[in-house]
């Protein structure tokens, strides 16, 4: 009876059984899991604090086939890192067991102090020559000096191009105190000031310890240098 048929009437059946194999399988689609890990990657990322985060993955294969899964997609960070390249599992359960692992990269934006002008080793930086600029990052702030108060008066340790984002171990405080010069010694306690005279040991910076000698007592007593070249004895 096939050999009778009309080949308008193969071509109609022929469609017809392609799409029952369609219908038949209703698999979990591709644009779906990446969906879910994106969701996740982007709410990981603003959890830890930060904003304009945006979420780039890596493309799926198109021809991966799996069940539809009855309930949410359940996603896994594989890496611990929020920013920069991460890994993901998405599983589902059921109503049959599988897992997809995606990869992609997520970014942010940060406020971040940027040099304005080159900087030579040696240079004190001065607040005219850095700027608050919208960065965007792949990786977590650490090390990286967000707040410009700890950066004006800050002595570069390196030469420090334009445009460059400043980290910690790229600035010094500058010495503030020689050894051996006379300084001013500030006590308190209980509500009392004294004010003395004291002769420092050793080179100083804002935010250092440093020995001194009182040049009452003749004592040596330690102190913690302020910006103002001042020495507090606590």
């Amino acid at each position: 009876m096939a050999k009778n048929m009309k080949p308008c009437a193969r071509i109609v059946i022929a469609l017809i059984l392609g799409l029952t194999a369609t219908q038949a399988f209703a698999g979990q689609s591709v644009s779906s899991i990446a969906a879910a890990a994106a969701v996740h990657a982007e709410a990981r990322a603003i959890e830890k604090g930060y904003s304009g985060v945006a979420v780039d993955l890596r493309a799926l294969d198109s021809r991966i086939q799996l069940t539809a899964c009855a309930t949410p997609l359940q996603v896994t960070t594989v890496s611990e890192r929020a920013l920069g390249p991460v890994s993901m599992s998405v599983h589902c359960n059921r109503p049959s067991s599988w897992r997809v692992q995606v990869r992609g990269t997520v970014t942010a934006v940060a406020e971040l102090p940027v040099l304005m002008v080159p900087v030579n080793r040696g240079d004190v930086i001065g607040s005219s020559d850095i700027e608050l600029r919208d960065q965007r990052i792949t990786r977590d702030l650490v090390g990286y000096l967000s707040d410009e108060r700890d950066i004006v008066g800050k002595e570069a340790r390196k030469n420090l191009a334009s445009g460059s984002k400043l980290r910690t171990s790229d600035l010094i405080s500058p010495q503030i105190i020689d050894r051996g010069q006379t300084v001013a010694l500030v006590a308190e306690s209980a509500g009392l000031v004294v004010n003395m005279q004291g002769k420092a040991l050793a080179n100083g910076a804002a935010g250092d310890r440093l020995m001194v000698k009182n040049l009452s007592s003749g004592r040596r007593i330690e102190g913690l240098v302020q910006r103002n070249g001042t020495v507090l004895i606590q």
